[in-house]
């Protein structure tokens, strides 16, 4: 009986599908090979190669090793490693904190149009950090390296705007206030924040709560969980107060509690004041001792005072088992060496 062979389509589609099969029952194997063809491609000098190593190994926490791919890169010209690589000496990670080293990186960076850098660099001025100490000086060239980051399309440098004319030496609320509302409409959480924190103490423009809730109210459903937790505590505080809505401790203490639980230090403090006072919760001394606690562990000023107040009002078994809630909670919650709760006081909630 004669045999026909298959046709030389059919045996392709064969092969083809037998190397998915393949490739998927051995995911890690590929993944394995496309780290290694990128370690390769870096080793061999290729600056987005290195870029790439150290974008793995910052995410993995291992600093000085992303350290050393984004400096390679960054040496090569590449404006995104040496924005890393200003970022990392002006956090101190994998590398000991060096402001003029982040500024001079940023400022590389920058002298390319890159956007990131151009505002890195903004705030450097603002804050006063690897720059002269010339307080005029450094509020042009804060307001410049911003204006030029906003309109490269960084939406966040409206709120390094709204920041250099709310806490200069001589405020100026109005013109804040114009920049927070501008970064507010482009969708900028941390100017929507502030916008509705300006509006409620009537700084910048006459108060208005309706317009101060619905930008909190914008900032507490954006996508980082960072400027999502201050337009929680925003709400929190307009429900508190009763500024412009029905005063309803429940409802604040539901907002302090979403953004205490992102590790917001000022909601924990307010949630922790609730508990202790039994408005909107029930009463607990011991909830109240833990939120304390762990607002303390993230930098709180006033945390040390409050502890040392309400442990007086406690048993003194009470006051372990609210050591012991703290402990977990924070274990829990490990903090990312890249994040700083404590920089968050500085905007004075």
């Amino acid at each position: 009986m004669q045999t026909t062979k298959p046709p030389l389509i059919l045996l392709l589609f064969i092969a083809l599908v037998c190397q998915l099969a393949v490739s998927q029952l051995n995911p890690d194997r590929q993944a394995a090979s496309d780290n290694l063809s990128v370690e390769r491609r870096a080793m061999n000098g290729e600056p987005e190669a290195q870029d790439e190593m150290g974008v793995a190994a910052e995410e993995r926490h291992q600093y000085a090793d992303a350290f050393k791919w984004f400096h390679l890169a960054a040496e090569q010209g590449l404006s995104k490693s040496q924005v890393k690589v200003g970022y990392f000496y002006d956090e101190g990670l994998g590398v000991q904190k060096d402001h003029n080293q982040a500024v001079h990186w940023y400022a590389v960076a920058a002298a390319q149009g890159d956007p990131q850098a151009e505002f890195d660099l903004g705030m450097c001025y603002h804050k006063g950090e690897g720059v002269e100490s010339n307080a005029a000086q450094n509020r042009t060239a804060a307001v410049r390296w911003f204006l030029s980051a906003l309109n490269h399309g960084y939406v966040n440098a409206a709120n390094g705007l709204g920041l250099v004319y709310e806490f200069g030496s001589t405020p100026d609320y109005k013109e804040a206030l114009r920049w927070y509302r501008k970064g507010a409409e482009l969708g900028d959480e941390e100017s929507q924040y502030n916008a509705c924190r300006l509006i409620v103490q009537g700084l910048g423009a006459r108060r208005d709560y309706s317009k101060a809730f619905h930008w909190c109210a914008q900032a507490a459903e954006g996508s980082s969980s960072y400027t999502s937790s201050w337009g929680q505590f925003g709400l929190g505080r307009l429900y508190e107060d009763g500024s412009g809505v029905q005063q309803d401790y429940s409802e604040a203490a539901k907002w302090f509690r979403e953004s205490a639980e992102q590790g917001n230090p000022a909601s924990q403090m307010r949630l922790a004041d609730l508990y202790s006072k039994g408005k909107g919760v029930q009463q607990d001394l011991i909830e109240a001792y833990m939120w304390i606690a762990v607002a303390g562990s993230l930098g709180h000023p006033d945390a040390l005072n409050k502890l040392q107040s309400i442990t007086a009002k406690m048993r003194d078994a009470d006051v372990l088992k609210g050591q012991a809630l703290a402990r977990g909670w924070i274990e829990q919650h490990p903090r990312d060496p890249e994040d700083d709760p404590a920089e968050s006081i500085n905007y004075h909630p």
